[in-house]
């Protein structure tokens, strides 16, 4: 719903979001009272004692603002359990507790201030139990009035008076189409400032200037028809995940057959993927090659992620490698490593190589200019180029600006790509070709020998298109993409890089699915969940957190629950009703959807992709136990939605990607093509 309306401002939070604020205030002052009487009717014949009568002063009042703040808690916690997202007539008056509740902070805060100048500017000779309880109470009392400031500021809406406030108006053609007008220009400034104030260390540089302006604008754009606070996101996004598990039994399945290294079948029903058909994958493509090159991805990373994949032992096996006082020592061939070349150290025990391997190393890092290195692998004869992922703001500022620029692609029609990842490349393109590096390294290695590109999210991502821009002088290359971001490249340009990238993914990692299309289409989605469901906003997040602290592994007890999450409104998403703002909302977001997908160019991951996934049908413990890997190759389709879960985010960790990988080949495990199941 949208936000509370109070003192004519709109504030970041809905009438619906004190249940839990509530519970945890009644809970505190509950037991302060009780703590509080206990001790006043334990010693109320011993506040004879020296400045006894302050202190019994403390006690009555204390328990007399505290009583009231408990009745006006109730009060405050009844109203907001009443309702559901959309229906907020039964908590109409809400905004008159809220307000006696901030009337009750002028006397709280002057009995406060009162209170600490009796407690710790006398002295007292009462009972030590006495004078302490007092003590803890008022300072208890300062802590919980500083959170609660903390709280007001989390929840100010800087757009939220009456003249500021984004204005959106829908008007529905004969066609049925919807087109919106938004005065956003405060809003553009305001996210461009929260980006600034983000990247504060960044923030000054001119090459970055530009490139705030452009995030504010797409976050301000993406978030313009959306009239909902915090909560009510955070409250759809657990209902659409319940619904993509419930929509998984009755949509389209395939059967991957695996052999195991004992001759034994398993069959395991998968989401399909698809029903173009699909390349013949490259004799090069294989699980193999894939856990061996990740290796060089994960030694990009420098020694941050080796010391977390090795948390007992990293650092002792990095001394061994590294060398101290390098920076006084010079090494012709690595550049801004730290002084003692720890970063580098951390690729020579990644990729098992040695000093003489390395032919350039660069940790050099700033806006559009990734760390990058280049060695020789001798017993595979090629030249390795690997390119770090995002591991600083200033690698997530590039993530972020998401403009389309066009690539150049001989033959190829719409070829386009994320520009800040092409800006990348060509700035890697220019080093190498600068400083002869590839002519250096196949100078080493014997006639014929290839060259690998591989990295990892940003990296994969820079990689890929580094990869395109090769290929003229290097038609034989191959490029190993992990993770690779959704925002990449065209349909056309996508295709072209099937006969010379990999590309690899695990379980319902998030970034390969990251898009304007999927963004816009999960708004829609949460939209449609907040309207379909009857239930209370506080039911819906209780349910979904123990679902998440559960692993999605629900307990029986909350199946009831979420079966009325789901079946309790089945009428249409929106009605006539202009002044239901979530349904003019919908209407905005939808014509959003239709827009994007007529005039935007949708952009894929690369290449072939081979698609790893948890095929585990048994859990042992809350959180699933150990889980157990399949892959198949697929078509990058399968990732034009965004699929919420538990993992989204760590199945995108490189260790996690090394780990499924390293496992596959343990168990001999070969891709699988997906098959139809009629």
């Amino acid at each position: 719903m949208p936000g509370l309306v109070l003192f004519k401002r709109r504030w970041a939070i809905a009438s619906d979001d004190f249940v839990f604020p509530s519970i945890t205030e009644l809970s505190l002052r509950f037991v302060w009272l009780v703590a509080l009487i206990i001790i006043y009717v334990t010693h109320q014949y011993n506040f004879d004692c020296g400045n006894g009568n302050i202190m019994r002063n403390f006690y009555i009042g204390t328990i007399v603002l505290d009583s009231l703040g408990i009745i006006i808690t109730i009060f405050l916690l009844s109203i907001s359990m009443q309702g559901t997202i959309q229906d907020n007539w039964p908590r109409r008056n809400i905004s008159w507790c809220l307000y006696a509740k901030l009337f009750l902070l002028l006397p709280e805060a002057v009995w406060v201030c009162l209170s600490t100048y009796w407690m710790f500017g006398h002295h007292f000779t009462c009972s030590w139990t006495v004078v302490w309880t007092a003590k803890g109470t008022v300072l208890c009392t300062w802590l919980v009035g500083i959170l609660t400031f903390i709280g007001i500021l989390v929840v100010f809406d800087p757009l939220g008076t009456a003249k500021q406030r984004t204005v959106v108006r829908m008007t529905l053609t004969s066609e049925g189409s919807g087109s919106f007008m938004v005065g956003g220009s405060s809003a553009h400034k305001l996210w461009e400032n929260r980006c600034r104030l983000l990247c504060c260390c960044i923030a000054c540089h001119s090459d970055t200037q530009e490139a705030f302006t452009e995030v504010g604008k797409i976050v301000a754009n993406f978030f313009q028809d959306l009239d909902l606070v915090p909560t009510d996101i955070a409250a759809g996004l657990m209902l659409v995940l319940q619904q993509q598990q419930e929509a998984e039994v009755s949509l389209s399945e395939v059967r991957i057959v695996n052999s195991g290294p004992s001759g034994s079948r398993t069959a395991v029903d998968l989401i399909s993927a698809g029903s173009e058909q699909q390349p013949t994958p490259k004799i090069w493509m294989t699980i193999p090659n894939l856990a061996y090159y990740m290796r060089y991805a994960m030694g990009s990373y420098g020694w941050p992620l080796y010391v977390y994949s090795n948390l007992c032992t990293g650092l002792c096996r990095l001394c061994c490698k590294c060398k101290c006082c390098a920076c006084i020592r010079g090494t012709s061939c690595i550049y801004s490593d730290n002084i003692c070349n720890c970063n580098t150290a951390a690729i020579k025990k990644w990729a098992d190589v040695v000093d003489e391997n390395l032919i350039y190393v660069s940790f050099h890092n700033t806006f559009k200019q990734v760390p990058f290195f280049v060695t020789i692998d001798y017993s595979k004869n090629v030249a390795v180029i690997g390119i770090r992922g995002t591991m600083s703001l200033k690698d997530g500022l590039a993530d972020l600006s998401a403009k389309g620029a066009k690539l150049d692609i001989p033959g190829v029609e719409n070829a386009y790509c994320h520009e800040a990842m092409l800006d990348c490349a060509h700035y890697i393109l220019e080093q190498l070709s600068a400083q002869n590096i590839l002519e250096k390294a196949f100078g080493k290695l014997q006639e014929g020998a290839g060259l690998v590109v591989t990295g990892h999210s940003l990296g994969a991502g820079v990689a890929a298109i580094l990869a395109i821009l090769l290929r003229p002088n290097y038609p034989s290359l191959m490029c190993f993409a992990f993770s690779p971001p959704g925002g990449l490249l065209s349909p056309s340009a996508s295709k072209y890089t099937q006969e010379f990238v990999c590309s690899t993914a695990v379980g319902k990692d998030l970034v390969p699915r990251l898009g304007m299309f999927t963004l816009t289409d999960l708004k829609v989605k949460i939209l449609r969940a907040v309207l379909r469901c009857n239930m209370p906003k506080y039911q819906i997040l209780a349910t979904g957190c123990l679902r998440l602290l559960c692993c999605n592994n629900t307990p029986q007890g909350a199946e009831q629950s979420e079966r009325s999450l789901l079946g309790s409104r089945r009428e249409r998403c929106y009605s006539t009703n202009n002044q239901c703002t979530i349904q003019d909302s919908l209407r905005a977001c939808e014509a959003n959807l239709e827009a994007v997908t007529r005039n935007q160019w949708p952009l894929n991951p690369p290449g072939q992709f081979l698609h790893v996934v948890d095929v585990k049908e048994e859990s042992s413990g809350c959180c699933g136990g150990q889980p157990v890997y399949q892959a198949y190759w697929t078509d990058v389709s399968v990732f034009n939605k965004i699929l919420l879960s538990h993992k989204m985010l760590s199945d995108h960790l490189p260790n996690v990607v090394l780990a499924a990988l390293e496992q596959l080949v343990d168990r001999n495990v070969q891709p699988a093509q997906p098959v139809e199941v009629s």
